[in-house]
């Protein structure tokens, strides 16, 4: 028989983009979105690391919910846009100008000492710059006010640059290429045992002193040592560029088989997506913000993460404690941590889906009671992921392998119709609706693995054992992509990273201590980040289908832009943070704790050690299970549960995030069963008030901390 997609269907997806948010035409890019959304990213490359390195408070760009991005949007429709509204006219363009121009030189003719590095100088001087390039627009019949597929443009960056700005990549790079010379001693063995497998190509900072001046700041007098960067921050980025365009290129080639065939959900873009219907012509205030079910959703998380902030500036204010912990079995405990944007986020996931996620990390503890009282251990020790039991870290990756496996061939119509595309035998196949043609998409995937194979290669790693790995690398990520985009889990880590899986997996005498070395390395983007671009690219692209498709190709250029945005800015920011104040004065897990953990586990791994047998069995036989349920699911109408929560289920970060995902799925259940699809839809606005209330709430105690000088006022972790 032959399988294809309905004529039908296809019919109706070809016509599907001509039901857009506004007339066929209407739309139109211009440069007052790139001048916003460039400066929104900066803005939050820049703020994101100010904030949890000097004010030390809540976390903007630390999971796949970009906080920082939800808020600033925010700040953007609700504030920015109604103030480039009122200032459409000659008069009020005239009187923001002179207001704006008139403060900004009061407050900073007056200050004493200025901080070119502060937040809040970058955002009063792009106000000012804003009312006079707005004088200038309304004076040939324009304005900065934005449209829809501008404000879409401006959340695409924002998104984007929440993947780099700090868990991501910016700050775990800067301090993993310096701190080896820095904290290397005689008790760590560090010089006996890693020196001798550095690169001679320089990938690695030493400014001749063990780059004192960046763990302690500049004397008075001393100079940065910019030469000392130069060579290794030229490597990496030949590498990280690789990196992002495979990453990107991915995420276009997967999404017309994930939006359009598999008719994924993207529970995470339902935020903007409602942000952005909001915004309609002749109306100042977005309708999103004359929803009173939102406002309800919006207290809740701004009551109780003001009385926390208040209570560390006045203990007499109470807390309200929103994580506690029962007993399960044996030695196994359960997590009750409330998260109420996690709430919000896991109330549109389809409730089969979040069904299978909370079941299987409960089963997941009932598995690792299991393996204690049978005393099955490993030697090994995996750093992230499921750290507590490696076998299960085996078993949790080789599921998430198998579910990408599975993916690919039920898309394969679909990527075999790309590739061909690609290399010029299918003419018929359409791409003008992505952000970038499939020959594109498809050389830029095959020639980013190779060249970060080659770098690797270049650097010492055997080149097969660096193209398993690069390989391994892009799966793993993809499949968390999948999760995030299917299972809309705002928090998620791989149960094994790549390296942990190369290195572990195939043994030292494979991988040589070469390799070991370089691949320890990929911990500053393969290992501890719970967010990365692939995943941020691939929720951006749902955002685009609101967009007419000639204006799609713009998009592309927007999201690198971001990337570079995203990148300098941050690493400009932590880079002078640094020398100015000193590392070790920043944040103690980026600049000391994980640059430890990967030396260390490198040095661990420098034995000899050959394949590692069991740990390869259980990858297979979480494989079988994962391909067992996934056929099951297809096939068998009465199986229970998506298998979706099978490969993530005994992730320790799974134990902060069930708890939120079982009592939206709870909720759900109870609205769809007395209330019907009616209450639901009305019940949404409440939810996504949820999401808008706790980062706003991280936001405005930044903000309030910023002028306060408050440090250490961290509200809510995701």
């Amino acid at each position: 028989m032959l399988r294809r997609l309905p004529i039908h269907y296809l019919n109706h997806l070809a016509g599907r983009d001509q039901a857009l948010l506004a007339p066929p035409g209407t739309q139109q890019l211009t440069m007052r979105a790139f001048w916003v959304g460039s400066f929104l990213s900066f803005f939050l490359a820049v703020g994101a690391p100010y904030g949890n390195m000097i004010i030390r408070g809540s976390y903007m760009a630390l999971d796949f919910s970009t906080p920082g991005a939800i808020f600033l949007f925010l700040v953007l429709i609700g504030l920015l846009n109604v103030l480039f509204k009122i200032a459409a006219s000659p008069l009020g363009a005239v009187a923001w100008a002179l207001v704006s121009c008139a403060l900004y030189g009061f407050y900073y003719g007056w200050l004493a000492s200025l901080d070119p590095f502060a937040p809040g100088f970058f955002f009063a001087t792009f106000i000012v710059a804003s009312s006079l390039i707005n004088m200038l627009l309304v004076s040939f019949g324009r304005s900065l006010v934005l449209n829809r597929a501008e404000l879409i443009l401006v959340y695409v960056m924002l998104l984007i640059v929440s993947a780099l700005c700090t868990m991501g990549l910016s700050e775990q790079i800067l301090p993993m290429i310096t701190a080896v010379f820095y904290f290397a001693s005689p008790e760590n063995k560090w010089r006996e045992v890693l020196f001798p497998h550095f690169s001679a190509r320089e990938v690695l900072v030493n400014d001749g002193s063990d780059s004192k001046t960046f763990y302690e700041g500049l004397a008075p007098g001393e100079a940065i040592p910019y030469a000392a960067w130069v060579e290794p921050l030229c490597w990496w980025a030949v590498f990280l560029l690789a990196l992002y365009v495979t990453m990107v290129s991915v995420a276009v080639i997967v999404r017309r088989q994930w939006m359009e065939r598999e008719r994924l959900p993207y529970p995470i873009t339902q935020v903007g997506l409602a942000m952005v219907r909001g915004e309609e012509r002749g109306l100042k205030i977005n309708t999103f913000f004359r929803q009173p079910a939102m406002w309800l959703g919006f207290s809740l998380p701004i009551f109780f993460g003001s009385l926390k902030a208040l209570h560390r500036y006045d203990p007499a204010f109470p807390v309200f404690s929103l994580t506690s912990s029962i007993h399960l079995v044996g030695k196994q405990t359960l997590e009750l941590t409330v998260s109420f944007a996690m709430v919000g986020f896991s109330y549109f996931i389809n409730a089969n889906i979040a069904a299978g996620i909370w079941f299987f990390h409960l089963l997941a503890k009932f598995e690792k009671e299991i393996f204690a009282l049978a005393g099955v251990t490993s030697e090994q020790k995996v750093t992230f992921g499921v750290a507590d039991v490696s076998l299960m870290a085996y078993q949790g990756v080789g599921a998430l392998l198998a579910m990408v496996g599975v993916g690919l061939w039920v898309g394969r119509e679909h990527f075999f119709n790309v590739g061909k595309k690609a290399l010029g035998l299918a003419p018929e196949v359409e791409d003008g609706d992505e952000i970038m043609s499939y020959r594109w998409s498809f050389f830029g995937a095959v020639g980013g693995v190779l060249v970060m194979s080659c770098w690797l290669w270049i650097m010492g790693t055997p080149l097969w054992v660096a193209f398993v790995f690069v390989v391994l690398a892009l799966c793993i990520f993809l499949g968390l992509t999948r999760i995030v985009a299917e299972a809309g889990l705002a928090a998620v880590r791989a149960p094994m990273t790549a390296p942990d899986l190369v290195i572990l997996g195939l043994g030292t005498d494979l991988v040589t201590r070469t390799g070991v070395w370089n691949l320890s390395l990929a911990y500053m983007w393969g290992a501890d980040v719970r967010v990365f671009v692939m995943a941020t690219c691939t929720n951006a692209l749902k955002l685009i289908e609101e967009m007419e498709p000639r204006l799609r190709r713009l998009v592309f250029w927007a999201i690198i832009l971001a990337l570079f945005i995203g990148a300098l800015g941050a690493f400009w920011m932590i880079f002078h943070m640094a020398y100015q104040h000193g590392g070790v004065n920043l944040n103690g897990w980026f600049f000391k704790g994980a640059p430890e953990t990967a030396y260390n586990t490198a040095l661990r791994n420098m034995e000899p050690a050959g394949v590692h047998w069991p740990g390869l069995g259980f990858l297979s036989g979480g494989a079988l299970v994962m391909g067992a349920m996934m056929w099951a699911r297809q096939r068998l109408p009465w199986w229970p549960v998506h298998p979706i929560g099978f490969p993530i289920g005994a992730n320790g970060m799974l134990n902060f995030v069930w708890f939120s995902v079982f009592l939206a799925w709870f909720i759900k259940k109870m609205i769809m069963r007395f209330g019907g699809v009616a209450l639901y839809r009305r019940s949404q606005m409440f939810f996504l008030g949820l999401i808008c209330g706790q980062v706003s709430c991280n936001g405005i105690w930044l903000v309030i901390d910023y002028f306060t000088g408050k440090v250490g006022n961290s509200i809510f972790w995701a």
